[in-house]
């Protein structure tokens, strides 16, 4: 027995037209695309530290003492004291006062000034009020300025040298750094 083909044709033909159309419209633009990946945003940078850097602080002493030994005080008071051979004025530092308002630890600052004192060969630091020529006490402010660029903080430290006895300030010196902190 022969078969016809014609029916296996017709068959084929049938099936591919009603494929065809479903298949192109399946493929055809009429899906949307894909959602793009979704975008991943950076976490903001952490807030800038508040108050004086520990840089600020050593910046801030550098130039408080730079200060404290200038203007020929030390050889005035040795030549008023009984002993003019003496080397170094010897100085207690009393710790800092914050007057920032940022709750600042001066305590770092009163550190770093007496470290640098130390090195420096002009005084001497004491631990006892009873031991020293000077009470060394500091203030530490702060100013905020505007300007073109914005906004920025001065601050400013303020040592005295008081006599121990009548308490009267014999020098004082300031130094300033400024910046936004």
């Amino acid at each position: 027995m022969r078969y016809s083909r014609a029916p296996m044709k017709t068959s084929r033909a049938l099936t591919l037209a009603l494929v065809l159309p479903v298949a192109s419209a399946a493929c055809g633009g009429t899906t949307p695309p894909p959602p793009p990946p979704p975008v991943s945003v950076a976490p903001p940078p952490p807030p800038p530290p508040r108050g004086p850097t520990r840089t600020d602080f050593k910046t801030i002493a550098r130039k408080l003492l730079a200060r404290c030994v200038g203007g020929g005080w030390i050889n005035r008071w040795r030549a008023n004291h009984e002993d003019v051979d003496v080397a170094r004025p010897k100085v207690y530092l009393d710790e800092f006062d914050d007057r920032t308002g940022q709750d600042l630890d001066p305590s770092y600052l009163n550190t770093v000034l007496a470290q640098r004192m130390r090195i420096s060969g002009v005084f001497d630091i004491v631990d006892t009020v009873d031991q020293s020529d000077f009470i060394g006490r500091g203030q530490l402010l702060r100013l905020a300025e505007r300007d073109r660029k914005g906004r920025y903080s001065v601050y400013t430290a303020i040592l005295k040298l008081a006599d121990p006895a009548s308490r009267r300030t014999v020098h004082s010196c300031e130094a300033s750094v400024q910046g936004e902190m």
